[in-house]
């Protein structure tokens, strides 16, 4: 009986399939490949890969299908299967140029821009004149540290379109690289919604990039509650080897202050990781007086995906009493295609002691419950100013009164200088 009931439902189910999928292949290749970009569009590549294997079936060189196909596998991570469908077109038509230009972007995406500046080249001996493949050449040779090649490549570019948008931006890009130090000074503005008076946090900080990596010194000024505290820091990115560097950092604020932890350190390291990924484990360590020290232990994923970045950054906390977790998210939309300009959005569980805008009263204070969401900005004001604002929402826990939750608006700019 149950096998009769299985073999019944099989056959109505495939009763079901057969005419949808004959459907389907009654369709026309063009009218596939409308439906197809309607649906990949709209967030539903697997549908849209149905029928454009079923248009590659009925066309098999239709060579803008193979490469839409590739394009919806490369958006879904599967880069080694939109190769492969890619390579399937150029072997037919080893010049063709979208071809080229879209395997450019995915071994970018795959953080290769050595194979991506090979694929530039190819084009380009066919075809000199093209400006994308001038524009991606220029961009890759400058991500390579390779300014002056990328100048050249810059100035074939203005030759054939003076006009040509790119051209400035990237020139600014580059010169930017050549910057070395800057000054920066921001504050940072939390208001409360009941019990504490507002929040300030001024910070300056001098930055200057090495050899070694990237130095920054950074001096803290807090003002709440009636009292004023100081906070030195010094803050290292130093390169290990090719695609390892560190976090390195140390913070002192001594006895004189309770607004900060009188002691605070940070070492981590950060790793490269395939297919655009990138991970890193560390700790942090902070020292409230005699007999109150906290280590945290922190670590996170980041991923790369065209011009978006999203990474997850846990906080551990264990010790003897209580065991504390937090969480934060963060993205970032690079919307004009610089690591210097973008849009930014994060939500997080818990205390981090990477956030300086929290009020360090006590060393319990990464123990209490909180919820915060924040928006982020920031903007080149031409190649020497970088402009950055943002606002949070935070719901915490407060420390004298456990289950009893406040409410803080925080908002914060910082301006740097580069020189």
């Amino acid at each position: 009986m149950k096998i009769k009931l299985i073999l019944l439902l099989t056959i109505l189910t495939a009763a079901q399939f057969v005419p949808a999928q004959t459907s389907l292949d009654s369709l026309g290749t063009e009218e596939l490949f409308r439906r197809a970009r309607d649906l990949a569009f709209n967030s539903r590549r697997d549908s849209a890969r149905v029928l454009l294997t079923i248009a590659l079936r009925q066309s098999p060189n239709y060579a803008d299908i193979r490469i839409f196909y590739a394009r919806t596998l490369a958006w879904d991570g599967m880069r080694n299967e939109a190769r492969k469908e890619l390579r399937m077109v150029l072997d037919q038509k080893p010049f063709n140029v979208e071809a080229l230009l879209f395997a450019i972007d995915v071994e970018l995406w795959d953080d290769a821009p050595e194979e991506a500046l090979r694929i530039c080249v190819t084009g380009l001996r066919k075809y000199p004149n093209n400006e994308q493949f001038l524009v991606n050449k220029a961009k890759i040779l400058r991500s390579l540290k390779r300014e002056d090649e990328a100048l050249i490549t810059l100035a074939i570019l203005e030759d054939l379109n003076p006009s040509n948008p790119e051209v400035p931006r990237i020139r600014e890009s580059i010169k930017s690289d050549f910057v070395m130090q800057g000054i920066s000074v921001g504050e940072t503005y939390d208001r409360y919604s009941k019990v504490f008076d507002p929040n300030h946090l001024v910070a300056v900080q001098y930055n200057r990039s090495t050899y070694f990596g990237s130095v920054i010194g950074r001096l803290n000024y807090r003002n709440t509650r009636g009292k004023d505290g100081l906070q030195f820091e010094i803050d290292a990115y130093p390169r290990i080897i090719s695609g390892v560097y560190a976090y390195v950092s140390y913070g002192f604020a001594g006895s004189s202050s309770s607004l900060f932890s009188q002691h605070r350190a940070g070492l981590e390291g950060f790793v490269k990781l395939p297919s655009s990924f990138e991970g890193s484990f560390g700790a942090r360590y902070l020292n409230f007086g005699p007999g109150s020290d906290i280590t945290i232990y922190t670590g996170s994923l980041g991923y790369y995906y065209k011009d978006y970045w999203f990474s997850l950054r846990p906080f551990v906390t264990p010790g003897s009493v209580s065991f504390s977790r937090s969480l934060s998210a963060t993205t970032r939309w690079y919307y004009d295609g610089t690591a210097e300009e973008y849009a930014s959005m994060k939500a997080g569980a818990g205390f981090s002691p990477d956030e300086r805008n929290y009020d360090p009263t006590s060393g319990n204070i990464y123990l209490l419950k909180a919820r915060s969401f924040g928006i982020g900005w920031q903007k080149p004001l031409g190649v020497y100013s970088l402009l950055n604002i943002a606002a949070d929402y935070t719901r915490q826990e407060l420390s004298f009164s456990l289950g009893e939750y406040v409410e803080v608006y925080s908002f914060s700019f910082s301006y740097r200088y580069k020189f």
